[in-house]
C-alpha cells in the first residue's frame, strides 16, 4: 500500500510521518520491515523497493545506482530492456572501453626504432613537447612569439605541426600515397597513431610497418621543425618524404 502524507485520517498520517522518519520519529523501520512480492513487475520499482533478497538495490549496489540514470524504473521496464539482471547492468555501467592513449602509447615502442624516438613518440602523445604554445604557457617564450615555425601564421601547438599545418601536416598524406594508403585525416594525435597504424587491418607484418614509418614521420617533423628553428635550414616536402623513404629502406 502507498501512502500519500496530506490525505487519510489523522491516525493514517501519523503513520507516514513515522515512516518517513519526520520529527526524529521512526528511524526507517517501515521501509525495512516491508517487503514487495513482485507480481505483473508494472508496479514494482527495481531499484528502490525490497522485492529482491528483502532489501533494496538501491542499497545494495549504491555505487551502481549512482550511475543508473531513471531511478525510478520498474521492474517491468527495466526487463524490457532485453534480459536485465543486476549482474548484467552492473558489468554494462560499470564497464569502459580501453582509453584511446593507452593504445596508442603501445605503439610507440618498435623493435626498429631507437629509445629516444619511443620516448620523443611518448612526449608527443602527451602533449609534453617544447612546441612554442607550451613554451609560452610556462612562461618561457611570450604569447606574441608562438607562431608557427612553418610561416603559416597560425600557433605551434602539437595539434597543428603535425597534422593541421598546411606545410609540416601535409607530409603524412605524401607518405600515404607513397605507400597506397588511402584514410580521412585524423583530427588528433592519438587518432592519427590508431588509424595509421590500424589501417592495414589484421595484417600483422604490414601493422608493424605502417606503425615504424608513423613513429619516422613525427621524427623527421620535429627534426625539421628544430632545423628551421634553430639553424635557418629548411627543406622542402619531397625532401622530407626521401628521408622517410630512406628509414623505411
Amino acid at each position: 500500500m502507498l501512502f500519500s502524507r496530506g490525505s487519510g485520517s489523522s491516525w493514517w498520517r501519523e503513520i507516514v510521518r513515522i515512516r518517513d522518519e519526520v520529527d526524529g520519529l521512526g528511524g526507517g523501520w517501515f521501509g525495512e520491515g516491508v517487503l514487495k512480492k513482485v507480481g505483473d513487475e508494472t508496479e514494482t520499482f527495481s531499484w528502490t523497493d525490497p522485492w529482491l533478497g528483502g532489501t533494496p538495490l538501491c542499497v545494495r549496489f549504491g555505487r551502481l545506482f549512482d550511475l543508473v540514470v531513471n531511478k525510478s524504473s520498474t521492474v517491468a521496464e527495466m526487463w524490457s530492456l532485453g534480459g536485465y539482471s543486476v549482474r548484467g547492468a552492473y558489468q554494462l555501467l560499470t564497464s569502459h572501453p580501453s582509453d584511446p592513449l593507452d593504445v596508442a602509447s603501445d605503439l610507440i615502442w618498435h623493435k626498429q626504432v631507437t629509445l629516444k624516438v619511443s620516448i620523443f613518440a611518448w612526449r608527443l602523445l602527451r602533449d609534453r613537447l617544447p612546441t612554442k604554445s607550451n613554451l609560452a604557457i610556462c612562461g618561457i617564450i611570450t604569447l606574441e612569439a608562438q607562431s608557427c615555425v612553418a610561416g603559416c601564421g597560425d600557433m605551434e601547438t602539437a595539434q597543428h605541426l603535425f597534422i593541421s599545418c598546411s606545410i609540416f601536416g601535409s607530409l603524412s598524406s605524401l607518405v600515404r600515397s607513397w605507400i597506397g594508403l588511402s584514410s580521412v585525416d585524423p583530427h588528433d594525435l592519438t587518432d592519427h597513431f590508431l588509424q595509421f597504424t590500424y589501417s592495414s587491418g589484421s595484417l600483422s607484418r604490414r601493422r608493424s610497418f605502417l606503425q615504424f614509418i608513423c613513429l619516422v614521420c613525427v621524427w623527421v617533423l620535429w627534426n625539421e621543425r628544430n632545423q628551421r628553428l634553430f639553424r635557418n635550414s629548411e627543406q622542402s616536402l619531397p625532401q622530407l618524404l626521401d628521408k622517410v623513404k630512406l628509414h623505411a629502406y
